[in-house]
């Protein structure tokens, strides 16, 4: 039994929001904009508004300004303008605000509406009934990297909110080092805490104040003096209890801790957060017991598996071999060696690509080896400490080897490079194919690598770190600086262990004058380039730094930690602080620092790293398809193509914001109450208010609205939207709130008064209102920049590769069980060239430029097969399938032109790039009537985020596109080129007509009036079509 199967709790409320799977909210919402449009609310509850979803649109509100409080909250208190909740997080919150709702205006109707909802479905049939009991406590199954510490601080607020007067605020745990993270981040998040000392003093907390404590310090029945606390101090008083990584405690061995917990929590008043990344490690179909409580509890699921689907985290790289058994000497030596390789090729990229590179946030790579167990600091050495110190003995013997005889790294050296090093993997192939490209292409000297990653060659010496706690570091014998730190436990038994093992060669030292090099990895100026680590690494050190991860002493029965560690590991801050890596067209360089590769000591080490691995990931193989021209004599070198000047830099031209009359008439904050109203299940339609009445209540209420308190919003609001280079005046800001027209801001008679201006409310609608002139000066101004810095050129693929597949190739990558029928398919080759394709989605268009096309097809089989670049989504794919339909049918009305087509490749290819506003079409069309060439930018896309015909990307289709179209052609006349151009923008709605009129402007939009506007309906009919090519028939 699978635990995903059993979310009861989750699937729920999924349900309740429209979704019967989280996949659907997923591939809806995760690249979706975030931040709030201009009436204040979040892109994400926009979508949801136009959703069949089962609860009042005016309570969806109130949830979504909660949560814009929270995440105004945080932002403000760490001081981080950028902080924005993802779409998970925002869900993860809007999740807990509706359980806390329900449960507070009718628990029993909760009780009855979750049993019937489980009683439903066969999933749930195993789990026993709801009780009240049930409803005290929720659990949140994400993904180390996925936010879960400000997760917990704005539940925090969240249940606050609801229920007021709790005796003790807990959080709960697994050692110290992660009590002081949690104390010092909530401290940043304003939120006061304390770390419980030993004294019973500590144990009296304020109001608000969160007592923090480690699970190792709880007991029963309390024996003499100590720092622990009995569990019976807190059993009879009303308790919020946050648990982190609560699967301490799950194992038998550990149970004890998990019913120390309980007896905390026992209380009818009690309540319990539970976090962790690894719930499915621990839940199986042997432990009934936790797969019903968690099944029940856990209200929402965003473990590893959706993290990296969504494209979080870094992406990794596995050095796995073919192995019976163990691995030989002479394949560890070499499998130390590729490590080695792979990182010095991350720090040379990270060096050579280091300004480049800073818009990603990637830090200074560091390569690790890491184990699951501590040395422990008593007794004699334990088996799992001999194993342990065994296996860093094995890393220390290869690094002096290679320092000491530099011929050997030479060697094992080409045989990597080259490809013949005799380690393959399942399919027989060299485990280095396709792998450190850079140093094949630029093969390093051995000279290099020793200076570069240990400051020179020759003899290790160690040093026990006597400032810090069981520190060894490592140096070579010519260098003052270490460039490494041994993290393992207790360094006297290890000490008497490594001397003994490398034969009196190394002696540890002591050094009384550094201080602790493990605390100092995350600062700039850290020289240590190699860390060999243990538990404390797993549990809660906060480093970016992690590109190469060396396993050591890994027993069967570690899931758990395995992914705690793979997490740790792949935690990646990405370019906007997006947590997101780059897509598989970026740069080499980007990649490589983006990817962790990962490899063991031991073949058992692997094995078990990878089955936990693998239940968290899709194993996929990778099948490369050659793309191949359609009709190339007639489109290269001559249709024309768009280039940006390679100057043109416009953040570095500072600019003013003013006040503009025509900026001021296009911003409309809609504020009127819209009324849902049922139709029959859930096609409820929005009825508007009788009566609109257009407001100047920010000149009525200017007096109430603080300036200064805006001016700082606004700046945030700038920081945040990467408008570094606009300067933004008092004077400006106050001529702009006092010269907006009534007609800006749309609401109901007497809905604003006087209460509104004092308790805050017109101050936001003038924030909102602010938003969005600014962000349409900008985006103007940019425009304009933009506009002036465009040039023609004719389109050819040696010019303009970026602009086509990586290397003329689509790579199919086939989930495990689809891989002999995705071969079957490769195998007829030809038929890509010549047909669509069903079995693997794709398309081949005489009119595209190349074939095949990768597209769309409903099914979980066919969404689980992945392509680079990535396929079509469903509107796109209607698109180009209509198209293709079209021209069939009637090839006789487009017989005296040419007509090409070419899937636009994202962030690669032909675009407006503008920071804020940017215009990116899916495809560009041609068609060539002589020497006048039509270009249409066609862009089919979902516009429900759209509410009426001011909006930029709607403005670019219908006036800047002219502005560019006749700046270009200006260009051409005086350059005297024999040739015309004459450019259209176009979006193509996948959002039926019949859906989006209902929130559009008036309510009274026709279809006419948005082709007037450049936007057409992809409809089954095909009329569309008939409206962008109707001059050509």
């Amino acid at each position: 039994m699978q635990l995903t199967k059993h979310l009861i709790l989750f699937r729920y409320i999924l349900n309740q929001f429209g979704y019967d799977e989280f996949e659907s909210l997923r591939d809806e919402f995760n690249n979706k904009q975030t931040g709030y449009d201009s009436t204040g609310r979040s892109y994400f509850a926009g979508t949801l508004q136009g959703n069949p979803i089962k609860i009042d649109q005016s309570t969806l509100f109130v949830y979504d300004e909660a949560i814009r409080e929270y995440e105004d909250r945080l932002r403000k208190n760490r001081a981080e303008p950028k902080l924005t909740f993802k779409y998970f997080q925002w869900f993860a919150l809007l999740f807990t605000e509706y359980f806390f709702d329900r449960l507070t205006s009718d628990s029993n109707k909760l009780l009855n509406d979750l049993n019937e909802f489980k009683n439903n479905d066969a999933d749930f049939l195993e789990i026993i009934d709801y009780t009240k009991e049930d409803l005290k406590k929720i659990a949140f199954w994400m993904a180390t990297g996925s936010g879960k510490t400000l997760l917990m601080h704005c539940n925090y607020w969240q249940i606050r909110k609801y229920f007021k007067d709790w005796e003790n605020i807990i959080l709960i745990t697994p050692n110290e080092g992660l009590s002081q993270q949690h104390y010092e981040s909530f401290t940043s998040s304003g939120i006061e805490a304390k770390i419980y000392s030993g004294s019973e003093e500590s144990l009296k907390p304020k109001e608000g104040e969160v007592l923090i404590i480690e699970i190792t310090k709880l007991v029963k029945e309390k024996e003499g003096e100590g720092v622990s606390v009995d569990v019976d101090y807190f059993s009879e008083t009303k308790n919020l209890v946050f648990i982190d990584e609560g699967h301490k405690g799950q194992k038998s061995d550990e149970r004890k801790w998990k019913t120390l917990r309980e007896e905390i929590t026992k209380s009818n008043d009690s309540f319990t957060f539970e976090y962790s990344a690894t719930f499915g490690q621990i839940i199986t179909t042997r432990t009934t017991e936790l797969l019903n409580e968690y099944g029940k509890s856990i209200i929402f699921d965003y473990s590893y598996r959706h993290f990296y689907a969504d494209g979080y985290g870094k992406d990794f790289a596995v050095f796995n071999i073919e192995a019976i058994d163990e691995y030989s000497e002479e394949q560890i030596n070499l499998l130390l060696t590729a490590g080695l390789l792979s990182y010095y090729e991350q720090i040379t990229l990270f060096e050579k690509f280091g300004t480049e590179l800073k818009k990603y946030e990637i830090e200074k790579p560091l390569w690790i080896f890491v184990g699951s167990k501590v040395i422990g600091g008593s007794g004699s050495l334990t088996q799992t400490d001999r194993q342990n110190i065994s296996d860093v003995t094995r890393v220390i013997k290869f690094l002096q080897t290679i320092l000491n005889q530099p011929v050997r790294l030479k060697n094992d050296l080409e045989k990597i490079l080259s490809e013949k090093s005799g380690l393959v993997n399942t399919d027989g192939e060299d485990i280095f194919k396709e792998r450190l490209k850079y140093l094949k292409e630029n093969k390093p000297e051995v000279e290099s690598i020793l200076t570069k990653l240990f400051n020179g060659s020759g003899e290790i010496e160690a040093y026990q770190i006597k400032n810090a706690e069981g520190e060894i570091g490592l140096k070579v014998k010519s260098s003052t600086n270490y460039f490494a730190v041994i993290n393992i436990g207790d360094v006297i038994k290890y000490a008497k262990k490594l001397e003994e093992d490398t034969d009196g060669k190394l002696i540890i030292q002591e050094d009384n004058f550094t201080s602790s090099l493990f605390q100092n990895l995350s600062e700039t100026n850290s020289k240590v380039n190699i860390l060999i680590g243990s538990k404390k690494f797993i549990e809660g050190w906060n480093s970016w730094r992690v590109s190469c991860m060396g396993l050591l002493n890994m027993g069967k029965g570690e899931g758990a930690q395995i992914i705690q560690l793979f997490g740790r590991g792949v935690r990646l801050k990405g370019k906007d602080l997006s947590l997101k890596r780059e897509n598989e067209s970026s740069n080499y360089e980007i990649r490589a620092l983006q990817t962790i590769s990962i490899f063991g000591l031991n073949a058992s080490y692997m094995n078990n790293f990878l089955t936990n691995i693998e239940k968290e990931t899709p194993e996929y193989k990778e099948f490369p398809v050659e793309i191949k021209f359609n009709r190339e004599h007639k489109w290269s070198n001559k249709i024309v193509t768009l280039r940006k000047d390679a100057k043109y830099e416009f953040k570095n031209v500072l600019i003013e914001l003013q006040y503009k009359e025509e900026i001021a008439k296009r911003v409309t904050i809609d504020l009127r109450n819209k009324v849902m109203v049922a139709v029959s299940g859930f096609n409820n339609q929005i009825a508007e208010s009788i009566e609109t009445y257009k407001s100047s209540l920010l000149k009525d209420f200017y007096e109430f609205i603080d300036l200064e308190k805006i001016i700082s919003e606004i700046k945030d609001y700038c920081l945040i939207r990467g408008y570094t280079n606009l300067v933004i005046r008092k004077e400006v800001i106050a001529d702009i709130l006092k010269n907006f027209r009534p007609d800006s801001i749309l609401c109901d008679k007497d809905q604003f008064g006087i209460m509104e201006a004092i308790n805050g409310r017109i101050q936001r609608i003038a924030e909102s209102a602010l938003k969005d002139y600014v962000q349409k000066f900008y985006s103007d101004k940019e425009k304009e920049s933009l506009r002036d810095n465009l040039d023609i050129d004719t389109l050819e693929y040696k010019k303009y590769k970026e602009l086509f597949p990586d290397n003329k190739k689509m790579i199919i990558k086939a989930p495990k069980e689809q891989i002999e029928e995705v071969s079957r398919s490769i195998d007829e080759i030809n038929k890509f060239y010549e047909n669509d394709v069903k079995e693997i989605p794709t398309v081949h268009f005489d009119k595209h430029l190349y074939s095949p096309v990768a597209t769309f097809k409903k099914g979980k089989k066919y969404q689980q097969i992945k392509t680079i670049p990535v396929k079509l989504n469903e509107g796109e794919t209607k698109f180009i399938i209509h198209f293709k339909e079209y021209l069939v049918k009637q090839p006789d009305k487009f017989k005296d032109v040419e007509i090409f087509l070419l899937r636009n490749l994202s962030q690669k290819g032909i675009g407006f790039f503008l920071e804020s506003s940017s215009f990116f079409p899916d495809f560009i069309l041609w068609v060539v009537k002589g020497e006048k060439q039509y270009i249409y930018f066609l862009d089919p896309k979902g516009i429900r985020m759209m509410t009426n015909f001011n909006h930029p990307k709607v403005l670019f289709c219908t006036n800047q596109i002219k502005e560019v179209n006749d700046y270009l052609n200006k260009k051409i006349i005086a350059k005297k080129k024999k040739i015309e151009i004459e450019l259209s923008a176009f979006i193509l709605s996948i959002t039926n007509y019949d859906e989006i009129k209902k929130n559009w402007g008036s309510a009274e939009t026709t279809k006419e009036d948005f082709n007037k506007n450049n936007i057409l309906f992809i409809e089954e009919n095909k009329d569309y079509l008939n409206s962008l090519m109707g001059m050509f028939i």
